[in-house]
């Protein structure tokens, strides 16, 4: 019996180690946690989309996003269900196939339609690309691009600040700004949703 002993344990199942997320793991699901404990989810809708759902516990939203980026589809939720009411919906004059991923120290602007409310209107949106650093995220680090957000004709003056990731193909929010004052998330970990 000695001797089939470790050919028992070879078929035994193990437990590997949780390692960081690949950008692979968007198809089941890559997991976000902030600091006042809101979760952002992302998965892959396609090649070129990513689909983000946003829970805070007491509001949900759900973005689609470009590149893993640009907002294309921006809709508040309510135990799940779409809120119409509050859906914003982008218009690029391309496929989100030929949005141009976030070069270091590059920038890109482009004019857009927005449509909310039943309402169209224009909108000229400006990114400006950081240097390419690093983020730690729980016992993860990732290279991340800054980006800086502005939008016009804007009467809120909003400016976001973005991180995104290349190496995951995803972002996520950390600082959004407007004349009258600033919301800030502290992300603080992530892992893979199996």
């Amino acid at each position: 019996m000695k001797c089939f002993a470790p050919l028992i344990a070879l078929a035994l199942p193990t437990v590997a180690p949780a390692g960081c997320p690949t950008a692979g793991d968007l198809d089941t699901g890559i997991l976000f946690r902030t600091l006042d404990g809101d979760t952002e989810l992302f998965r892959r809708v396609s090649e070129d989309v990513v689909l983000s759902t946003y829970d805070s516990g007491n509001a949900q939203s759900r973005v689609l996003l470009g590149q893993g980026l640009y907002v294309l589809d921006n809709v508040g939720l309510a135990e799940g269900d779409v809120l119409p009411e509050a859906q914003v919906r982008v218009f690029f004059p391309m496929p989100a196939a030929e949005m141009p991923r976030p070069t270091p120290g590059g920038d890109w602007a482009v004019d857009v339609i927005v449509e909310e409310g039943g309402v169209s209107e224009p909108e000229h949106q400006s990114y400006a690309f950081g240097p390419l650093t690093e983020v730690a995220l729980g016992n993860c680090t990732f290279d991340m691009v800054p980006v800086v957000q502005t939008y016009s004709p804007d009467p809120y003056e909003v400016t976001d600040h973005v991180n995104w990731l290349p190496e995951l193909g995803v972002s996520y929010l950390v600082q959004s700004s407007h004349a009258h004052d600033e919301d800030r998330y502290i992300y603080t970990s992530v892992e893979t949703v199996r």
